[in-house]
């Protein structure tokens, strides 16, 4: 009996993580659409409104959860301070390329920046941890490479958006990985290390008499202040997913967020995508297949190995 109500609570738990990662992915991949209404708006002015209002909502979730200290405790450990500011550094630039994308028509390449995000922690891992490569993993990778090589020769550029969305936020999640911080927290000292200059730039822009948080309309007002929120809640929901879930189906749920990306740019912002970045847009979900593949073979092998004997 005691048996069956463990499962029972096994399984709502799962449920629950499930319906916090769709929650969270869907979010984020429906983003697209939020920043598009924005687009008026430079993208340096709505990414400093999205560090500051982002500030004042987890700054309040702290003192709510009386959990202040933990933030002095991170001001006391100079290590830990130096990779936030590095990542609060990579994390601005992410969010400026991607806010630029969706305002320029560019939210494909935006979507397939974070398509190849994993192979890039792949290959980090590889490079600078001496990780050994699977098979498929090599195949993977190398599928990505030729098709970026594929893009600059049939349209003599490379992407760069879509690179410097996979790098900074690849380098971001390797470097938050390293640093003991749950995610709440490391955003929030994240936030206050980058608030300065935010805050500085909207100072700057609305002294010039160039801000749009008024006098553009009750929509644009609404949209910059509810850009903390859209940042805080799928972050939140992103945590408790990943409590309750396997690596192996968060690693796989986290294409939701590109995908729905790609789809909105494409069906809703009326995007068009060539048939030579059709090609690049192939190999890539080629080799995030065979990623997938990969992952979750290894996942189901290692949950068949037996458990050794506690002695």
């Amino acid at each position: 009996m005691a048996s069956v109500k463990s499962d029972d609570a096994s399984q709502r738990e799962t449920r629950l993580g499930l319906l916090a990662a769709i929650g969270a992915y869907g979010s984020w991949g429906i983003l697209t659409l939020f920043y598009a209404h924005l687009s008026h708006v430079p993208p340096m002015e709505v990414v400093s409104h999205r560090v500051g209002w982002s500030l004042l909502v987890l700054s309040l979730f702290f003192v709510w959860r009386k959990r202040w200290g933990e933030v002095w405790q991170i001001f006391r450990t100079p290590r830990t301070l130096l990779i936030l500011l590095a990542t609060s550094v990579l994390i601005s630039v992410n969010w400026l390329t991607y806010i630029w994308a969706v305002s320029n028509g560019q939210a494909t390449e935006a979507s397939l920046g974070y398509f190849i995000v994993p192979l890039v922690n792949v290959a980090m891992g590889y490079v600078m941890l001496s990780e050994r490569l699977s098979r498929l993993q090599g195949v993977a990778i190398g599928l990505a490479v030729i098709a970026i090589s594929l893009q600059l020769a049939l349209l003599g550029t490379l992407p760069i958006v879509s690179m410097t969305v996979a790098v900074t936020f690849g380098i971001y999640g390797y470097l938050r990985k390293i640093v003991p911080v749950g995610a709440n927290l490391g955003l929030l000292i994240e936030l206050i290390l980058i608030s300065p200059f935010a805050i500085g730039f909207l100072i700057y822009v609305h002294g010039m008499g160039e801000g749009h948080l008024i006098g553009y309309g009750t929509k644009t007002t609404m949209f910059l202040l509810l850009t903390g929120l859209v940042t805080y809640l799928p972050l939140l929901w992103f945590s408790s997913a990943a409590q309750r879930l396997r690596m192996a189906t968060i690693g796989v749920l986290q294409y939701m967020n590109p995908t729905i990306q790609f789809l909105v740019a494409v069906f809703v912002l009326g995007e068009t995508v060539s048939t030579s970045k059709l090609v690049t847009f192939a190999l890539i979900w080629l080799s995030v297949l065979i990623y997938c593949y990969d992952a979750l073979t290894a996942s189901r092998r290692q949950k068949k190995k037996p458990t050794p004997l506690q002695v």
